[in-house]
């Protein structure tokens, strides 16, 4: 008998766990109240310039914006004005808003909110440990991930990956079109490593737009042809539909240079006031050490008689050779010193 690996049962899973959510939304839909407190909760947004009325996009998303704010509180107020108008809402909760928004609604405790009853409490306990079962099976994804990028940053990555992997779980939708899980939850697993790596891979972090903008304006100088003048900003700005405020901090970003290294000299190397220079490299000690050890071999080879040297060599596995052989050469001083005086008094 075949033992299957544990993620065969991705599908029969997401299904079970795609019906709680269903449950689930149905139960917050039917306490409106809770809702119209979360969405009081969250933090003010303007509305961007020309956004509809209406948005157009139908995925999973955790961050509302203005236009989905305004269509999640129409149809609060009208589920609190009547019982029937509740199933469109929670139709709206399962298309529009991940699992994990689920559960801020649940949390939200204010003065004049409905409780969840016992019947959305055992929902809620089951979806949470369906979840975390569905993580555990898919685990693998994640170490592959963050192995991938190396052993260096491995604590790191595997813990994007695994923030990756839970919101892959939260916004999955087990449906006939449905990509396979896997696949699916790749992008958003490299999506937190990406993000982690912008956040810790330098010395100073910058918000993800300058990272985006620098690397529209690279792109388009890269795509350039090598005997052609370089662009001014405005085109630059220009072509790429950027502000100018924009580009002029964008070039205004400090650069991580070492002093000691090529790129700190030269005539393309950045001003002084736009340099983040890291300090000089640490001495290595273990070669400075040998070097040394191998000069003082050489000394003590012309000086030392080969009994000596033997000495020296069965003390460098005992204790430091260099305080051996300063010793030694204390001594041979002391000694021609002697000789010396010695040689200088009458006979």
């Amino acid at each position: 008998m075949t033992h299957l690996p544990s993620y065969a049962r991705n599908h029969e899973l997401f299904t079970d766990f795609y019906s709680l959510q269903s449950c689930f939304a149905g139960h917050l839909a039917a306490r409106p109240r809770l809702i119209r407190a979360w969405l009081e909760s969250l933090p003010s947004r303007e509305p961007e310039a020309g956004e509809p009325a209406q948005s157009a996009r139908s995925w999973r998303t955790a961050r509302l914006s203005s236009a989905r704010r305004r269509e999640l509180f129409s149809l609060v107020v009208r589920a609190e004005g009547s019982a029937a108008e509740s199933a469109p809402l929670a139709l709206w909760l399962l298309v529009s808003v991940p699992v994990c928004t689920y559960f801020e609604i649940a949390a939200t405790d204010r003065p004049g909110s409905p409780a969840l009853g016992s019947a959305a409490g055992d929902c809620h306990r089951q979806l949470l440990e369906l979840r975390e079962t569905l993580f555990l099976t898919n685990y693998g994804l994640a170490k592959a991930a963050a192995k991938r990028r190396g052993p260096r940053d491995y604590a790191e990555m595997l813990s994007a990956a695994s923030d990756g992997l839970l919101d892959a779980i939260d916004r999955y939708v087990p449906d006939s079109r449905a990509a396979r899980f896997a696949y699916f939850a790749g992008y958003w697993i490299r999506y937190h490593m990406a993000r982690q790596f912008q956040k810790t891979g330098s010395v100073v972090s910058f918000p993800v737009n300058q990272h985006r903008i620098g690397r529209r304006i690279d792109r388009y100088l890269a795509a350039r042809k090598p005997g052609e003048n370089p662009p001014s900003p405005e085109e630059v700005c220009q072509e790429l539909q950027l502000g100018r405020a924009a580009y002029y901090w964008q070039q205004r970003r400090p650069q991580v240079v070492s002093l000691h290294g090529r790129e700190g000299a030269g005539p393309e190397a950045p001003p002084m006031e736009l340099r983040l220079c890291d300090p000089g490299p640490e001495p290595d000690a273990l070669v400075e050490q040998a070097e040394i050890a191998d000069c003082l071999r050489r000394l003590l080879r012309a000086q030392a008689a080969p009994a000596i040297r033997l000495m020296l060599a069965y003390t460098h596995g005992v204790g430091a050779l260099a305080d051996t052989a300063e010793e030694y050469l204390a001594s041979l001083q002391e000694l021609a010193l002697a000789r010396l005086k010695g040689s200088a008094l009458p006979h």
